[in-house]
Parts: structure tokens; C-alpha cells; sequence
């Protein structure tokens, strides 16, 4: 058997593109779920977790077995929207505001929060997802772009941008069954809805790790830093992603005839704002709800673009997100081979959050009272990542003459800029100094200034008194 060869300084380095345009992934000390690619580029970098850093929380559950140790955690986002896991010892340690989101979302519940029993998870802030529009079958696969923080309960606990692979079915089936434990936050006047932090619990792995407890992913629409001011309520971004998933299927079903029921949906959208500005850039005129064509140039072309574009359209309607979670309840029970055996795997590690009648609670033995240390100097707070990352991914997937993937952001599209004001037809003012003869300008008309008279012979005047005090 001959030697491996090592590489030498004058030898050329191995390639690192493959095929399909992504480098090839750089090895981790920690593996990543079977279905997640980190982006080769990007760094692997630690995450230290520091309760007093983070400023709104967005999940709390308790972890199964007990030998594992902490029983409750908290996922929490610290200022710049990062993902940090907080054990419930450490929750005297949050800031106030953080333990009051905690102590509302309890009262509000009013139960004990679930149960997950695995070995280790995995947490995934979702910052895009694709939806590929030529894929083969039904139930095809999504793509979900984003930061991958894991595995907890660890001690080489790291963060890494990438894609998770998942199905149509998971991505309905995760946020519909995770819907009753969202995070609830103090309801305001600005929305219809108790304001939520959702989450899904996707499949990151086989059927067979999954039931060993592994490759479990809790996953997290990544809200815009510019809306965090309050909470992480992310109800609009879930709503905007089960959208795109039951439109798509609702397009698959029309295009392949596939379930009728699945076809003849009565489908709303997440934004009818959006909606509009997707049909008026299609061509159309939207007045009410209706959207007609606009009028069209003449010539063949413009006869040509009225054929084939001369029927109204009517502008959905806009649902809030219980109305998406109940139609995503019933799609499932209408997709072909659903539930799967990966879903029961899944849904299988999941456990209500009640304690059973009789049970002995552990007693813990009785900790020092707690010192608080000196706290260092806060680190400056690093700067946002850029998103072009994904573009590498997006590139790949990419194929000549394909119809390009529906694209969902977790970050809302920039708003038009106004259209510039039309310059005024009548010269401005300081125009007329420029003129051959300029108007002779009106003389500044101000109250002769009346001269004091002078103080009489032999008496002094008044401002000197002031002296003499």
C-alpha cells in the first residue's frame, strides 16, 4: 500500500470549485445536520452566551432526558438579531425588560411550556427561502437560507451561515404544529393580532437519527433589525412564507392535475399591498379590486400584448396568519403520502408541557448566594453581516432557460422612492436680481429710531444710579 503524498510547497493547490458552482465545504469540529451545507466562505465562528447581552426572547421549552442537565432553556436574540440559547438558571442574570417578556408569555399560556426529547438541536434564523419553480414531483424541496447555531446542549457550540434542504410538507407541517406554542408578547394598538414569535421544527436529518434524538432543527423567521424595537414577533414573515408554499402547490396542482381540492383553493395573500405592486408591474391598473390591463401602443406588438393579456384580474385578499396556519392544517391531509415517515419521527420528539399527577419533584441541592461579579467592559457590537452569501447558493441552482424560483424575504422590500417634483414655469425670486433692469426693491420700512434727548445741565443720568447702589 503506497503512502499518501502530502502536498508540497511548489505543488498547485487542489481545486475548490465544484461543478455546480459552490466551493466545496470546509470541515467543522462540529458536524452539521445531514441536510444543512454551510457556505464555504463564510467563517465558523463561536458563540459565547452571555445572558446579560441579549434583549428579547423568542422560545422557551425543556429539554428531555434530565441527565443532559439544564431542564428549561431560552432562545433569546441578542441586539444585532443573532440566535443565543440561555439556560433557565441563568434567567436572574436577564436584563428587566427580557424577564418580563418571559414572565407575560407564562401568564398568557397558562400552561408549562413543551417538551423536546433529543440529545442535541439545532437553531436556524431563516433570512430567505427559495422555492424552486421546475422541480420534479409534488411535495418538492425548498431551500432555506440562513445561520445555523448549534448543537446545544454542547461545549463547542459555533454559527455558520448556509442552506437547509427541507420539503413543502416540513416547512406547513412545522410551523402549523409549533403555532400553539409561539411566544406571545404584550398585544399594542398598531396590530389585530397578538403580536407572536413563531417557529417550526424541521427535519435536518434522516429518520433514523431523528430517532435517536439528532438532526432535530428549530427554525426562526429572522425579523428585520429596524422592527425589533419592542419584540421579535415574527407572524407577518411566517404568514409571507406559508404563502409561497401553498401557491406553489396550488400551481403545481392546476399544471399537473393534481388534488382538485388542493386547485380550487380560495387562496388569500399575506400583503395585498404586495399584491398590488406585483400586478401593476405586470402591466395591470388595479382599481379596487379589480385589475385591469393598461392601455396598450399600437402597432403589432401592442395588439399582440392586448390579446394575450385582455382579462380582469381580481386582487386577493389579504388574510392575517391564523387563516394560513388553518388552510396549511388542511393542505396537509390533502398531500399525497403525507405524513411521512421522517414527519412522525419528527413530531414523535415532542411532548406536551404538563407534569403527570404524582410525580416527585427533584430536589436540588441549595446554591451560594449569588455574587454579583464585576462586569468588563461591553465589546462593540459587530457590525450586520451582508447577505450576498446567499447569491452563491441562488447561482447554483440556477439552470439555462429555467423559470426563475419564487423568492420569500424575511426582509421587507424598500419602499418606491417619490417621483421628483416638476420645476415651477415661473422664474424663482432670486432670478430677477439677474435681470437687465431688476425691480427696484421695496425700501426696508422701519420706525425712525427717536434720538434721546440729552440729560439737562447739572443732573447726571440715570444709568450712573447704578453705581451708587
Amino acid at each position: 500500500m503506497e503512502p499518501t503524498r502530502m502536498r508540497g510547497p511548489g505543488d498547485a493547490a487542489p481545486p475548490l470549485d465544484c461543478p455546480g458552482g459552490l466551493r466545496q465545504p470546509v470541515a467543522a469540529s462540529v458536524s452539521p445536520p445531514r441536510y444543512f451545507v454551510p457556505h464555504a466562505a463564510s467563517p465558523v465562528e463561536p458563540v459565547p452566551c452571555d445572558a446579560a447581552e441579549v434583549v428579547h426572547v423568542m422560545d422557551a421549552f425543556r429539554l428531555e432526558p434530565a441527565y443532559l442537565g439544564e431542564a428549561e432553556w431560552f432562545v433569546c436574540t441578542d441586539v444585532v438579531g443573532q440566535l443565543q440559547l440561555i439556560p433557565g438558571s441563568d434567567r436572574a442574570r436577564l436584563p428587566a425588560s427580557v424577564q418580563a417578556q418571559l414572565a407575560h408569555h407564562e401568564v398568557a399560556a397558562g400552561r408549562p411550556p413543551r417538551r423536546l426529547a433529543a440529545t442535541e438541536l439545532f437553531f436556524f434564523s431563516t433570512e430567505l427561502v427559495e422555492h424552486p419553480a421546475d422541480a420534479e414531483g409534488f411535495n418538492d424541496p425548498v431551500y432555506l437560507y440562513g445561520t445555523l447555531t448549534g448543537p446545544w446542549p454542547g461545549d463547542a457550540v459555533t454559527r455558520v451561515p448556509g442552506q437547509l434542504t427541507v420539503s413543502r410538507g416540513d416547512v406547513l407541517a412545522g410551523f402549523a404544529h409549533g403555532a400553539p406554542d409561539a411566544f406571545r408578547y404584550v398585544k399594542d394598538v398598531e396590530r389585530r393580532e397578538t403580536p407572536s414569535a413563531y417557529h417550526a421544527l424541521l427535519p435536518g436529518d434522516r429518520a433514523e437519527q431523528l430517532a435517536q434524538g439528532k438532526g432535530l432543527v428549530l427554525t426562526y423567521p429572522a425579523v428585520p433589525a429596524e422592527l425589533q424595537t419592542h419584540n421579535v414577533a415574527n407572524g407577518s414573515q411566517v404568514a409571507s412564507v406559508l404563502h409561497a408554499v401553498l401557491a406553489q402547490l396550488q400551481e403545481d396542482a392546476r399544471t399537473n392535475k393534481g388534488p382538485q381540492a388542493i386547485a380550487a383553493l380560495d387562496l388569500p395573500v399575506a400583503s395585498r399591498a404586495m399584491a398590488v405592486a406585483e400586478l401593476e408591474v405586470k402591466g395591470y391598473e388595479v382599481k379596487g379590486d379589480i385589475a385591469i390591463p393598461r392601455p396598450t401602443k399600437g402597432g403589432l406588438v401592442g395588439k399582440l400584448s392586448g390579446w394575450l393579456q385582455n382579462e380582469e384580474v381580481r386582487v386577493p385578499r389579504e388574510a392575517p396568519l391564523s387563516e394560513f396556519l388553518e388552510l396549511s392544517r388542511h393542505v396537509l391531509t390533502l398531500l399525497p403520502g403525507w405524513p411521512t415517515e421522517t414527519e412522525r419521527t419528527l413530531r414523535a420528539h415532542v411532548l406536551a408541557g404538563t407534569l403527570s399527577p404524582g410525580a416527585a419533584t427533584p430536589r436540588m441541592p441549595p446554591r451560594a448566594p449569588f455574587q454579583p461579579a464585576s462586569i468588563p467592559p461591553r465589546l462593540p457590537t459587530p457590525p450586520t453581516r451582508s447577505s450576498e452569501w446567499m447569491n452563491d447558493f441562488l447561482d447554483a441552482h440556477a439552470r439555462k432557460g429555467a423559470a426563475k424560483p419564487r423568492l420569500t424575504r424575511m426582509q421587507p422590500a424598500p419602499a418606491p422612492r417619490p417621483a421628483p417634483a416638476k420645476p415651477s414655469s415661473s422664474p424663482a425670486e432670486w432670478q430677477a436680481d439677474f435681470a437687465a433692469n431688476p425691480p427696484a426693491r421695496p425700501a426696508d420700512k422701519q420706525p425712525p429710531k427717536q434720538q434721546k434727548s440729552p440729560a439737562p445741565p447739572g443732573k447726571k443720568p440715570d444709568w450712573m444710579n447704578d453705581f451708587e447702589d
